[in-house]
């Protein structure tokens, strides 16, 4: 599946009831496993034993899952359970008809553009399972294959932080413009100077 070696290939399916009959869901949930999802398939195990490639420090396993959806639309509630309730990486492989939606869990699950599943072949050469991951999970995430600086899992973490700060940044800075009172608006200004700083060594530390 995805171009990825025959020797990775496993084909073990998964019974839904092993997700939401073991584990706590709302009824909804439940029924979202029931309306929104023909099939879970283990398709490839990425480790060293099946890739060559040497083992990481951090990650050990990546699976593939397939997950085969009864219409066109990612059930991402379900996805994120499934993952929170895994001890491997798990990128996700949601399949409708002939195409593709790719996904993984970072500090939320993100999910890719649909693709044409005939034409998405997935490169696992690496230096490690770590680099590996980092790689498909970039994929998802930015469309690329990585930074060497950082784990993808520290990228997504300050692109969060950075989001949040600048969104806190464009409050603070329009409660200053709005504020007659000089004291607060001096306030405002201070603390807008502060999550500059802060956005600055971030970016600057990257």
């Amino acid at each position: 599946m995805l171009g990825l070696p025959s020797t990775t290939e496993v084909g073990r399916r998964i019974p839904k009831e092993a997700f939401y009959g073991r584990l706590k869901v709302s009824a909804a949930l439940r029924q979202s496993f029931i309306d929104d999802v023909e099939r879970f398939v283990i398709a490839n195990s990425i480790k060293t034993s099946t890739t060559g490639i040497p083992d990481g420090e951090r990650v050990h396993e990546v699976l593939v899952v397939e997950v085969a959806l009864k219409d066109h639309r990612v059930p991402e509630e379900v996805l994120a359970l499934v993952a929170q309730a895994n001890p491997h990486k798990l990128l996700f492989a949601c399949t409708f008809n002939d195409e593709v939606r790719l996904a993984v869990m970072l500090k939320r699950l993100v999910v890719g553009p649909w693709r044409p599943l005939d034409g998405l072949a997935l490169d696992v050469r690496a230096c490690s399972i770590d680099a590996a991951w980092d790689s498909l999970a970039s994929l998802v995430a930015y469309g690329d294959v990585g930074s060497g600086a950082e784990t993808v899992e520290e990228r997504f973490e300050a692109d969060s932080r950075l989001k949040a700060l600048r969104d806190e940044l464009a409050r603070v800075e329009a409660r200053g413009r709005k504020e007659r009172q000089v004291a607060r608006k001096n306030a405002l200004f201070d603390k807008a100077k502060e999550l500059k700083r802060q956005i600055a060594a971030i970016e600057e530390g990257r």
